[in-house]
């Protein structure tokens, strides 16, 4: 029964193929904020999710290198410091040129539904494939500032998907830590919902779900205005994700870092 695990560990890793900074240098503003550790393991991170995910295109789509490698760096840049090195319940990542329109009934959060066609950019499915947008996911990875990308938002609801509910906590370390999280983000989705946020977008408020996985796009994009805006919940996405992007920038501006 354990074939399959010997098989994977006597697997040499996939190789990262140098030419890929260029293509990230350029088209992923975050690759150049990386500590030479980082880029290490965000290097073995990277040549694991394009060699070894099944990719699909959708509508005649030709997939690119470039393609293949953007959305794996932008995935891989959520499981940088988590103790995960593949999504290994991912069954696939496919990608469309643009936007997808989409019919029949869905949500609109607080337990309505409607059968209004609806626009989407991503997609992710419990145990099953990662819809995105090819348009979406290269603006966001070049744009960082403007606080979306799509990449991380449907990975995020992958990671809170990993305890089999999708209700924005993803597996935390101990009881301790899951009440803090909990307190922490009821009170922020509250304050959206009632009041709106200079820093997370108003779909926020549409679940505690989408509350983490905006919150994890802000977290990245954003990281020193929800420093100043939201503190207590730039905290726990710090403890959880065990990356700081706020150091980082500040870093890179000649600024000091955060105190832990």
């Amino acid at each position: 029964m354990f074939d399959w695990l010997k098989s994977r560990l006597s697997r040499p890793d996939p190789i990262f193929d140098p030419s890929w900074h260029n293509i990230l240098n350029s088209g992923f503003q975050h690759w150049s904020t990386l500590q030479p550790d980082e880029l290490a393991r965000m290097e073995l991170l990277v040549a694991r999710f394009v060699h070894t995910m099944r990719w699909e295109a959708a509508n005649r789509f030709e997939l690119t290198e470039e393609i293949k490698v953007m959305i794996a760096a932008q995935a891989s840049m959520l499981l940088l410091g988590l103790d995960i090195d593949e999504w290994h319940d991912v069954t696939s990542v496919i990608v469309h040129p643009s936007n997808v329109r989409l019919r029949g009934t869905h949500s609109t959060g607080a337990g309505t539904f409607t059968t209004s066609p609806r626009v989407i950019a991503g997609q992710a499915h419990y145990q099953g494939p990662v819809l995105l947008s090819w348009a979406a996911t290269r603006h966001g990875a070049k744009f960082p500032d403007r606080g979306q990308n799509v990449v991380y938002h449907e990975f995020a609801h992958r990671l809170d998907m990993l305890d089999g509910t999708v209700d924005g906590t993803p597996p935390l370390d101990d009881v301790d830590a899951q009440q803090r999280w909990v307190d922490v983000c009821t009170t922020a989705y509250d304050t959206v919902r009632a009041e709106g946020s200079p820093v997370l977008r108003d779909y926020a408020g549409t679940s505690t779900a989408e509350f983490f996985a905006v919150a994890t796009e802000v977290f990245f994009n954003r990281p020193l205005d929800l420093c100043e805006h939201e503190p207590a919940l730039y905290r726990e996405l710090r403890i959880y994700y065990r990356q700081d992007p706020a150091a980082r920038h500040r870093a890179l501006a000649g600024g000091t870092p955060p105190a832990p």
